[in-house]
């Protein structure tokens, strides 16, 4: 593609972008300098839109992108976007707790790109199947009743209310979730309820059906696959695009497909951000949108993915660079933490 055709490419989806409106050659030579009359843009236009770049809406003389536009600007034409100091420094404050709590940072993550990006936002967390545990504990809150924290060997935590026996004192509760973590640190969560029943041994086993279904508890987390924070859906009201209640309905329903959710990240880049456009995306729910993924790390271990989706005519520059921005900060929080 020549470096007019270009030119106007980019403009033209930019000023869709900004408008929601299909883009005429007397819009592109009013708004901006191309230094050539309106006909010869209205050629350049026919030409991209005969190569498959642009659509011609019937009831309008402008022209929209097609995915094939969307996916060449993404590709060829883009700018890196830069994040003034204030967004910057807004993003780091929302990790400096460095809390590694899963539903936290499930959630602050999933409002914090919601917010930016006024788009809505997903985060995946880890999945507990695959962790080994590190760590068991039980502190007690008062008779009766303790939190169980279970600490992975990647750092994460899990943390639940859980009903105990209120004959234990607290201090017999606590050594006696020590005994048991030390029996079992290296194991995968999955794995528990087949290396578990040879622990049990002294006050352990006085106490079996308590501590059996603690390990229950542990194995529900493990096969707990609403391992997902969504934010921000209310954002899609915002955009003409979705003023269809029945396209609004499909789009709002993809987020509670945790299956099919699954299955557009898996096979992702392992790093990095991808974008997929339109026709891209395997489900006919979502072929009016875009989505955005970006993993986030433990060391050097993938841990989860942020993901936004929005129209197609999405704002591509801000959004990667605020899930670059967001996944970068969030790597280092976990990994500090």
């Amino acid at each position: 593609m020549d470096g007019r055709k270009q030119r106007v490419l980019e403009l033209l989806i930019e000023d869709y972008v900004n408008t929601g409106e299909p883009v005429g050659s007397r819009t592109l030579m009013r708004k901006y300098q191309l230094g050539v009359s309106s006909a010869t843009i209205r050629n350049e236009m026919a030409d991209l839109e005969d190569e498959g770049y642009l659509e011609h809406p019937h009831t309008s003389a402008g022209r929209v992108p097609s995915d094939k536009g969307y996916r060449y600007y993404v590709d060829q034409l883009l700018e890196k976007t830069g994040l003034d100091d204030a967004l910057i420094q807004w993003i780091q404050a929302s990790y400096r707790a460095r809390v590694r709590e899963i539903t936290w940072f499930m959630h602050q993550t999933a409002k914090l790109v919601s917010d930016i990006t006024a788009y809505p936002t997903l985060v995946m967390a880890p999945r507990m199947s695959e962790a080994r545990l590190a760590e068991l504990s039980l502190i007690p809150m008062r008779p009766g009743l303790a939190v169980l924290l279970l600490r992975m060997d990647s750092g994460l935590i899990e943390s639940q209310t859980v009903a105990v026996p209120e004959e234990l004192a607290a201090t017999d509760l606590t050594a006696m979730a020590r005994d048991l973590s030390s029996s079992i640190e290296g194991v995968p969560i999955r794995n528990l309820e087949n290396a578990i029943w040879r622990q049990f041994k002294g006050d352990l086993a006085r106490h079996r059906q308590f501590w059996e279904e603690m390990i229950q508890r542990l194995i529900e987390v493990a096969n707990d696959e609403e391992r997902m924070a969504v934010s921000g859906t209310r954002n899609m009201l915002n955009y003409p695009e979705f003023r269809d209640v029945d396209r609004l309905g499909r789009v709002l329903g993809f987020f509670e497909k945790e299956t099919e959710i699954d299955r557009l990240v898996s096979g992702r880049p392992p790093q990095g951000i991808e974008v997929m456009i339109g026709g891209e995306l395997p489900f006919n729910d979502i072929q009016d949108c875009s989505v955005v993924t970006a993993a986030y790390r433990m060391g050097h271990q993938v841990v989860g993915r942020v993901l936004v989706l929005g129209p197609r005519r999405m704002h591509y520059g801000r959004v990667i660079a605020v899930l670059e921005a967001v996944s970068e900060e969030l790597s280092r929080a976990l990994e500090w933490a």
